[in-house]
């Protein structure tokens, strides 16, 4: 062998030798990459299950489930230094402040929550408290949460009467007495007689007693600030089960309601005269007949203000005697309406025809009094309860001149109308509603329950449901809201969105979970979103905000229509259409209610400083908050814009956010970095297009083949080059899917004006953090791919992850450059942003660069999207040509957008 010989066989071993090691760390780079994506989506789950341990007060599951995320956000830190040479180790002192003042917040809290929660204000009781509210107070709740005129209010949990129960020790005696009842031994009349006495003999715990004067006092100063200043003040003691105003079991009429209560003693002796009711011998015998355990300790104490009622009743919203003659039944009875609910007074009957009614007469249509008064039965009325100055009730006589006159005006009646149709097309079944009219008119809603519907037989009838749903997800923050759809497809519409003031509540829609919409998260009614998970930034921002979320819709962009009135019920993750003609008045009547200008959709949705972040619950409300702030809130919401820094990481979701973003950029300098030591690993793709880059193989990404071991890396590389069949990676053979498509025009020529303008442009982009355009190569993996290209006079960047975990699939994508001239480049990058934003990615366009992103998407979504991507470079090749006027964009993406994948064929047209 002579000399040049040895010498050349040297340089080649040196030369595999480095590029072998250039391979070796590449692909721990992305096996650390890969680690990393899953690390984070654990942390996002475990910032969700410290939120709802948080909000259920389970402060031992809340300590172990901090425990584990502070651990697994470090290993993020250690992750993005890995992925970035060391370039981030002040990420660690970070993690080690941020980790000890949480654990100092928890100590607080845990400390503080040693006393249970017994009283929650009506309008801070979130979803995840209802199982401690019961059903009636949870029902008021979400009523008042879309503003519809129900009492304000506060519920003494469940805890409170199991404690109440068990610090008297009678829990043991009440399930003794049971026994004997269900022996035989005792007569349930007796037993519930002995444990009414031993009710009224206990005392209340000390910590209950101070949380409910409270509760009560701040209920006062609320309710007298309304009133002008009245120092009077009463409010009612009403039952709320968990097992109560259900459809299968409503136990109307079996526990005691205490009115007109005017003092804190009388307030504690009502609370106990509703637990004992709970013990009558009527809810004894209920539960045993119903099936149900008769030594049941779930019962709730709703404390709501006083109506001064001139005239209360029932409003069912569909006749139960002829469902299906689309009249509503509606009694009325004059002052408190209780005697009425025992038949002691005769009371009003009204059947007004449904406003949706289509065999109403046109006489009917045309005159409200006649379809509202029509077959209405006027009684006598002789007595009434009203409010005693004392507190309690006291019986009167009706005057004379008011025993025959309609308790009821035809606006009242169009009014109830209205709500009863409103909650039914809220709640999709009909509806036994409870309520009082003032003596200035105005109406209270009291009570909402589903009503259950009957054959003349006793055969139970399904309740009528509402319309089929228009979309379909997963619930991601429980809740339900009204209101009008608004579309935002990029961060443009999302900026344009925060200036506008709606006098009507709003439904946020969303092609996927766009991070920068959590700034103005608490102006929305609720979130739609097209490509996400309950795990995801926004929802769990929307969870603490207490805004109702659905997502995983895949469709909604597609369906819904900004400015169209929907019901968002994120509790059954359904969309389904609201009443126009209901809503557009209440939204109206709203706002102009309020007085203090704010538009109906900040009255609707919760605003920020009554979201649950300041959720007010008595007792603890500020050490709650405190670590609240340290986990959940997500403060970088603009990634690379001057505030997307470390130094503004004030929360573990900031510190979660801000690695995964760097760490994407990482994989990113990897390729370049391995085109100097490895650029014989890498091998040209050959589609039969004149559209080129070389692959370099992470693993799993090509079919293997043996390669020569003589000559330079171009001269290897090209003697072994990769077909179609040769390329295993899912995002890239989904990518080649579309770049193949047969309708696109890879073997035109450039349009003669655009390609004078070449000369001299430069095709870099310098704007972004990551320059477009350096090297035409790909990174692949089996379920990833990198691709950096040009694309004949643009500059293409692709990274994707197309995977089985949705969480951590994504595609982002960069286009720019061009040699026409930044006017039509830019007509180009609107004609991207179009298509793009039509296939569900956010985009944001500044001059002739486009940037989008889709995260959170299924395998078969993100596959199908690099599908386009490819069909897309190829029918954006010498498209600048085409963009001669401000129109052609549209028109371009039009034809896209159906399919028609060849410009050539809209040149004429368009230009």
């Amino acid at each position: 062998m002579s000399v040049f010989s040895e010498i050349r066989t040297a340089i080649a071993n040196r030369q595999r030798r480095r590029e072998q090691l250039a391979l070796h760390e590449l692909k721990a780079r992305y096996h650390a990459f890969r680690i990393f994506l899953e690390n984070n989506g654990r942390a996002l789950e475990l910032l969700v299950e410290a939120d709802t341990a948080m909000n259920h007060g389970e402060y031992e599951v809340l300590q172990t489930t901090t425990d584990r995320l502070l651990s697994v956000t470090g290993e993020l830190v250690d992750g993005l230094n890995l992925l970035s040479g060391e370039a981030y180790t002040n990420l660690f002192v970070l993690h080690g402040t941020m980790g000890e003042r949480i654990q100092e917040a928890l100590r607080t809290l845990t400390t503080q929550a040693a006393t249970p929660r017994c009283c929650i204000a009506l309008d801070s009781l979130e979803p995840s408290l209802y199982p401690l509210a019961g059903n009636k107070a949870a029902n008021l709740a979400q009523l008042q949460r879309i503003h519809l005129p129900v009492p304000d209010g506060f519920v003494c949990t469940t805890r409170c009467c199991r404690d109440f129960l068990a610090d008297n020790d009678l829990v043991s005696s009440i399930r003794n007495l049971m026994r004997e009842v269900e022996q035989g031994d005792l007569e349930i009349s007796a037993a519930a007689q002995l444990i009414r006495e031993s009710i009224f003999k206990a005392s209340l715990p000390q910590v209950f007693m101070q949380e409910l004067r409270d509760a009560y006092t701040t209920l006062g100063k609320t309710s007298n600030s309304k009133e002008g200043g009245n120092e009077r003040f009463a409010i009612s003691v009403r039952s709320s089960g968990v097992a109560e105003d259900r459809p299968d079991h409503s136990f109307a009429g079996q526990f005691t309601s205490v009115l007109n209560v005017t003092t804190f003693d009388a307030l504690c002796d009502a609370y106990k005269e509703v637990i004992a009711s709970g013990f009558s011998a009527r809810a004894i015998a209920y539960r045993i007949n119903a099936g149900l355990s008769p030594v049941d300790f779930d019962l709730a104490v709703l404390c709501q203000s006083m109506v001064d009622a001139q005239c209360a009743g029932v409003m069912m919203t569909h006749d139960p005697a002829r469902p299906d003659s689309n009249r509503l039944l509606i009694s009325a009875a004059p002052g408190l309406g209780t005697l009425a609910v025992g038949g002691l007074a005769p009371v009003d009957i009204y059947y007004p025809w449904r406003s949706d009614s289509d065999g109403v007469s046109t006489a009917h249509q045309k005159e409200p009094r006649l379809r509202l008064m029509d077959g209405a039965e006027i009684a006598r009325k002789t007595i009434r309860e009203v409010s005693a100055q004392a507190g309690g009730v006291t019986t009167e006589a009706v005057p004379e001149s008011e025993s025959d006159a309609p308790l009821l005006s035809v606006d009242t009646l169009q009014r109830l109308v209205n709500y009863g149709e409103m909650i039914e097309n809220i709640e999709g079944v009909a509806q036994d509603v409870e309520w009082a009219v003032t003596h200035d008119g105005t109406i209270q809603l009291l009570q909402a329950r589903p009503l259950r519907l009957t054959t003349r037989s006793g055969h139970s009838l399904p309740a009528p449901s509402s319309a089929e749903p228009l979309v379909t997800g997963i619930c991601a923050s429980s809740g339900k809201a009204v209101g009008r759809a608004y579309l935002v497809r990029n961060v443009e519409e999302l900026q344009g969105a925060q200036m506008t003031q709606d006098i009507e509540p709003r439904i946020l829609v969303l092609p996927q979970a766009l991070v920068d919409a959590a700034r103005s998260l608490h102006s929305y009614a609720g979130v739609i979103i097209d490509s996400g998970n309950p795990t995801d930034h926004l929802s769990c921002i929307a969870r603490e905000y207490g805004i109702p979320l659905v997502t995983s819709v895949r469709n909604g962009c597609e369906v819904l229509q900004t400015g169209q009135w929907i019901v968002l019920d994120a509790d059954n993750g359904l969309v389904q259409p609201a009443s126009e003609h209901l809503w557009n008045s209440f939204a109206q009547n709203v706002s102009g209610a309020s007085g203090d200008g704010k538009p109906a959709a900040q009255l609707v949705a919760p605003s920020l400083e009554t979201s649950s972040s300041s959720i007010k619950i008595i007792g603890m409300p500020e050490a709650r908050k405190a670590l609240w702030e340290l986990l959940v809130p997500l403060n970088l919401t603009e990634a690379y814009g001057p505030t997307f820094s470390w130094q503004e990481c004030r929360s573990v979701h900031d510190l979660v956010r801000y690695t995964h973003e760097l760490a994407v950029l990482a994989m990113f300098d990897a390729g370049d970095s391995v085109m100097e030591e490895a650029g014989g690993l890498l091998r040209p793709l050959d589609l039969g297009i004149p559209f080129h880059f070389l692959v370099i193989d992470l693993g799993g990404a090509t079919r293997r083949h043996e390669a020569s071991a003589c000559g330079s890396f171009l001269k290897r590389a090209i003697r072994n080059p990769l077909c179609k069949d040769d390329v295993l990676s899912v995002p890239l053979v989904a990518l080649c899917e579309g770049l193949l498509t047969p309708e696109l025009n890879w073997h035109s020529k450039p349009d003669a004006e655009a390609f004078s303008g070449i000369v001299s442009r430069t095709m870099l982009d310098g704007r972004g953090v990551r320059p477009a355009g350096s090297f035409n190569y790909a990174l692949a993996a089996r379920d990833y791919l990198n691709l950096n290209a040009r694309v004949e006079f643009h500059f293409a960047m692709l990274d994707a992850v197309c995977g089985g975990d949705a969480q951590a699939n994504y595609i982002r994508f960069r286009f720019k450059g061009g040699g026409a001239g930044l006017v039509r480049g830019h007509r180009r990058a609107v004609f991207l942003k179009l298509v793009l934003e039509g296939h569900g990615f956010v985009t944001s366009v500044i001059g002739d660069l486009i940037t989008a992103s889709l995260t959170g998407a299924s395998r078969s979504v993100v596959r199908e999207q690099l599908v386009m991507l490819g069909r897309l470079l190829g029918f954006s090749r010498f498209l600048d040509g085409n963009m001669t006027d401000d129109d052609a964009p549209k028109k371009l993406a039009e034809s896209f957008l159906k399919g028609h994948f060849d410009s050539r064929d809209l040149e004429e047209g368009v230009a």
